[in-house]
């Protein structure tokens, strides 16, 4: 973590050991508050230090860094550990108070924790003078940030002019991060189309996509008998072969050819098995079960049945080691009826088979200067009113130097300068300090960095290589961890500022992120030329420890107290020794082990965590994905700092009762599970809850006086009482889920509280009675949810509803099911200035023909249309629709599709499921020549 932020909140910590009022006979001990006054002072010396000491950069920072960490941490979980204890004996007090010796020994115990406290700051005290005195330039490191750049950025600008705090908005991220817009390939044509021809023989190139009409190549094996089995993608670290490899794999051509399709990341420790049944798992979701329990003979028996005679690709990443080739590949490569392709890719040409036939080796060079450029300036972002040509033509020869034709190093420099006042001067200082940083652009590109944001990037360094992590997992962990809090401000919202690091990082061009087509973010991942840099360099100053193996090398790591621990190899293989996790705050577990084994380790592996001294220190326990862990009331009460319990995914029965009374906890998932009983006692700090809405019925919450919540996420209510009496205080909630089993009367609270909810992102309401039957959704005027940019209604809606005045104005995600309109709600809709998807689904109009006007929908990209029996016709003018890019349409009874088809030249793909032939003939001589997939129709229709 940024030391200067660990630093901050130290101090708030201490601080709050001080205050007036109840607790304030800590106070009255004159030695203890003397010497954590004096680690105040002390501390406040270390942060002004810090902030004064420059970047240096060699051998011994990640050391010191380390150190400063290490005394800072130290005494972080001295005060915890005091905290916990008076929690406790407060407990244990009001449990004995009629026992007058056990509240003597009670007094007595509080006492001796305090002298034992002081001793600590004490020694801590000793330690920070120490380090203070330490005069060296280059005391800060590379990596944790000791130092901090003096640079500006719009993002983390909390304050405007006038001084006051800025509203936060959403997200508000530029157009081309969201949607993409083909600068990532600049370079790259060349290869992509030799790339296309060995997958697609046939081929015929016109500006690298294919012109001919909508078919189905035949089957024939000789076809492919005389063609390239394995391509390889050879080049070094950052030059382009993953995005390379995504661009093919995600072409419309290239998924119309071949009919599965796998892509999977090797990982530093190579397990056959698990490679396996990931491919299993992508190419047929039907064996999900079949791959979480099959041994690996059984799975690669199981995986050429099932690829027999079919046309496939499949895609390794970073395939290092000629192992995946024994082990996998050979069996697969070497059957008489492989139909398919294999692209890999490795920056280690050792690692390339030496005997498979029909192999090649496409080499990804380096960019030209013309080349680099182009991209540079794609990505850097030039404003109007900015840098002019002649003072870029300056710059180019030095741009171009630093960043040596590496694709993934002008992206970054490209991100890193689009951040900064674009004048001559800053983008010439900038470029000064990136040549002296002595080739290390990476280095010099995260020392640049916002304070806040740096332990954000680097936390990402914990997951697994390659590893796509939910934004809203992100963003909760950032939160539960520390990383965006602001002691000095806080009005400002942690999930906000969360938001504000997450944009930095897109707009830097530091993560990679995959979109909604409304421009939300679903899952991002650090690329692997920045993992293979800074994740190895986070965990050797005890950011956090990987298991990496059965055996885990505890030893080696062990100079360091861990702190975070990733366990993604199998989590019963935990260390034998808990000497050094004593003090561990987060936990976060990616269980790769079949399923059919509830993961008892989980709680041996906790049990051993708070042996020691009966309790905890432990902030995060995230057991996402993991098979049933096993908790008990024992254990998890003993957690008393928990401020993060993830269980998603889990399929755990049963929730500890004990988690009710955990004051800290902020965010409790429990999505995916069969938890149907849930009480939380102590919610005062509760700000996100995850239920499970088919298990969710029996939810029972005290959240005090607070008003903290802001995602409640699957609860179904009942009574209207319930509602009134709870609820109504909640007016900070931003993301709503809720199944209201209820009469009409009864949703009129409901809609009343919706009504004030105007922070409000994303709204889902489902509307039944109780004999499992839709009913009315009574959806109040929401002119003023501003924010507001999902909706989903299940139930019937009156058309009353579907008006411009009454819809959120600035809506991009619309869902109707089950709405039976009688109205066509296509002219209203298609006012809708910001809608990008619509999903029409499930009975959610009764008529029998829908208008799309000339003007309307001016952003829709995606539009879906499900289960409409009664639709027969589809009129869409021209002018509507201008960037519609998919179509899905399913059983839907269209006699003709809209001729204004052959003119949506932004439309790139289109599927059709149960519709009549007739409509599948229509549609083929309508878009005849232009390159849309059609992804399945029944009756085998052109198949």
């Amino acid at each position: 973590m940024d030391a200067k932020t660990s630093v901050s909140l130290l101090i708030n910590k201490l601080q709050n050991l001080l205050p007036d009022g109840a607790t304030n006979n800590s106070s009255k001990n004159s030695s203890f508050r003397k010497h954590v006054l004096a680690a105040i002072d002390n501390l406040h010396a270390l942060k002004q230090f810090l902030s004064s000491s420059s970047s240096g950069g060699d051998s011994a920072n990640d050391h010191r860094t380390a150190q400063i960490l290490e005394v800072v941490c130290f005494t972080g979980d001295a005060t915890d550990a005091l905290l916990i204890k008076k929690q406790l004996q407060e407990i244990r007090w009001r449990s004995q108070r009629e026992n007058g010796f056990r509240s003597f020994m009670s007094f007595v115990y509080s006492l001796w924790s305090q002298v034992l406290f002081t001793c600590e700051m004490k020694k801590f005290n000793d330690e920070v003078r120490r380090l203070v005195e330490m005069k060296k330039e280059d005391f800060s490191s590379d990596i944790g940030d000791i130092g901090c750049c003096n640079n500006s950025t719009r993002l983390l600008s909390l304050e405007n002019d006038s001084g006051q705090h800025c509203q936060l908005q959403q997200w508000e991220i530029p157009h081309d991060c969201c949607l993409g817009d083909g600068t990532d390939v600049l370079g790259l044509e060349c290869q992509i189309n030799e790339l296309v021809v060995q997958l697609i023989p046939q081929h015929n190139l016109n500006n690298g996509h294919s012109s001919e009409l909508i078919e189905e190549v035949p089957r024939e094996q000789d076809r492919y008998q005389s063609t390239t089995k394995v391509i390889a993608l050879v080049g070094e670290g950052g030059s382009g072969k993953t995005t390379l490899a995504r661009t093919i794999y995600d072409r419309v051509d290239v998924k119309r050819q071949f009919i599965n399709r796998a892509w999977v990341r090797i990982p530093s420790v190579f397990k056959a098995r698990d490679v396996l049944a990931d491919i299993l798992k992508q190419i047929n979701q039907d064996e999900l079960e079949l791959a979480e329990t099959l041994s690996e003979d059984a799975l690669m028996r199981g995986l050429t049945k099932l690829l027999y005679g079919t046309r496939f690709l499949i895609v390794l990443e970073d395939v290092e080691t000629p192992q995946v080739w024994e082990t996998f590949l050979n069996r697969i490569c070497s059957s008489s009826q492989f139909c398919g392709k294999l692209i890999i890719t490795t920056s280690n040409a050792n690692s390339l088979p030496p005997n498979v036939s029909n192999s090649s080796v496409l080499q990804v060079c380096r960019l030209n200067e013309e080349e680099s450029w182009k991209l540079f300036l794609k990505k850097v972002r030039i404003i109007e009113g900015g840098l002019n040509r002649i003072e870029l033509i300056m710059l180019k020869e030095e741009i171009l130097k630093i960043c040596g034709g590496l694709p993934s190093q002008i992206v970054l420099l490209g991100g890193l300068l689009s951040t900064k006042e674009q004048s001559y001067e800053v983008w010439s200082r900038v470029i000064e300090q990136a040549k002296n940083a002595k080739g290390d652009i990476m280095a010099f590109i995260f020392q640049d960095l916002p304070s806040e944001v740096k332990p954000c990037f680097l936390y990402m360094g914990i997951f697994p290589k390659g590893f796509e992590i939910p934004v809203r997992r992100l963003i909760h962990l950032w939160c539960a961890e520390g990383f965006v809090t602001l002691p000095d401000i806080e009005e400002i919202d942690p999930e906000a500022l969360a938001e504000m690091c997450f944009e930095e990082l897109v707009i830097r061009n530091m993560i990679q992120v995959r979109w909604k087509l409304d421009g939300s973010p679903v899952t991002c991942c650090m690329p692997s030329v920045l993992y293979d840099v800074f994740s190895p360099k986070t965990e050797a100053v005890g950011f956090f420890n990987h298991q990496l193996h059965s055996s885990h090398a505890s030893t080696k790591q062990s100079k360091y107290t861990v702190r975070r621990w990733a366990a993604y190899l199998g989590i019963k293989n935990f260390p034998a020794s808990f000497l050094h996790f004593r003090n561990l705050r987060s936990y976060i577990a990616f269980d790769t082990r079949t399923r059919g084994t509830p993961a008892r380790e989980i709680g041996m592996c906790l049990n051993k965590i708070i042996s020691n001294r009966g309790f905890g220190l432990l902030n995060v326990l995230d057991l996402e994905g993991v098979y049933k862990p096993k908790l008990s009331d024992p254990v998890i009460g003993n957690l008393l700092q928990l401020s993060y319990l993830g269980l998603r995914s889990t399929f755990i029965d049963n929730l500890p009762e004990s988690v009710g009374y955990l004051t800290c906890l902020e965010t409790l998932d429990v999505r995916k599970t069969n938890v149907s009983k849930i009480t939380l006692w102590n919610a005062e700090k509760l700000r996100h809850l995850y239920l499970n809405r088919n298990y969710s019925s029996d939810v029972s919450f005290n959240f005090g006086d607070s008003n903290n919540l802001q995602t409640l996420w699957g609860l179904q209510v009942i009574y209207k009482n319930y509602m009134v009496t709870i609820y109504q205080k909640l007016t900070r909630i931003r993301k709503l889920q809720l199944s209201c089993q209820n009469s009409l009367l009864g949703f009129d609270a409901i809609a009343l509280w919706i009504s004030q909810l105007t922070e409000l992102q994303s709204l889902k309401l489902r509307s039944i009675e109780s004999a499992g039957q839709v009913s009315y959704i009574m959806l109040p005027v929401m002119a003023e949810h501003h924010k507001l940019q999902e909706l989903y209604l299940q139930g019937l809606v009156p058309n009353s509803v579907i008006d411009v005045h009454v819809l959120p104005p600035n809506l991009r995600n619309l869902t109707l099911s089950l709405s039976e309109l009688e109205d066509d709600p296509m002219p209203i809709l298609g006012q809708l200035p910001h809608l990008n998807i619509l999903r029409l689904s499930a009975y959610s109009y009764r008529g029998k023909q829908i208008t799309c006007l000339s003007g309307g929908f001016p952003r829709l990209r995606l539009m879906k249309m499900w289960k409409l029996p009664t639709l027969e016709e589809w009129i869409v003018e021209e002018g509507a629709m201008p960037c519609l890019g998919e179509i899905e349409i399913r059983d839907c009874n269209f006699l003709k599709p809209p001729e204004r088809l052959q003119n949506m030249t932004s439309l790139k793909e289109l599927v059709l499921t149960n519709m009549p032939m007739a409509f599948g003939a229509a549609v083929e001589v309508i878009l005849e020549g232009r390159n849309v997939y059609k992804k399945q129709y029944i009756l085998n229709f052109f198949l």
